[in-house]
């Protein structure tokens, strides 16, 4: 079975024992929209920074948009391997758009570390 892709099949998807349960993980998808809410009101309402300013903005909106596409390839298409594939570029979104984050003093700084600390949970 190498070299193929696992499709994945909901009903025989078993979640690990310290699993949340599905309204905990709407909470949380819910407080990743409004993290990226005020990460991106942050950037919009602060001087223009010839570099960060516009760096900040596309690496948001990259997140924003790699995470919709994660979310069509686990959730629609069910392909495993495809998903965890995704994991490395957008981790390393997260990541660019922390420095970044960092750079600009941004106060939502560790509210985001706690988001990039997940990453590497869920990567892992």
């Amino acid at each position: 079975m190498s070299g193929t892709r696992v499709k994945l099949r909901f009903a025989e998807l078993r979640l690990p024992q310290p699993a949340l349960p599905l309204w905990a993980w709407s909470i949380i998808g819910l407080a990743y929209y409004i993290l990226f809410f005020f990460i991106l009101s942050f950037l919009f309402g602060r001087p223009l920074t010839p570099l960060w300013t516009p760096l900040g903005l596309s690496l948001a909106v990259a997140l924003l948009c790699t995470n919709a596409i994660w979310n069509w390839v686990f959730f629609r298409k069910r392909d495993l391997w495809l998903s965890y594939a995704f994991f490395v570029p957008y981790d390393l979104l997260a990541v660019a758009l922390a420095l970044v984050l960092f750079r600009l003093h941004s106060p939502l700084l560790a509210w985001y570390l706690l988001y990039v600390g997940y990453l590497a949970y869920a990567t892992w």
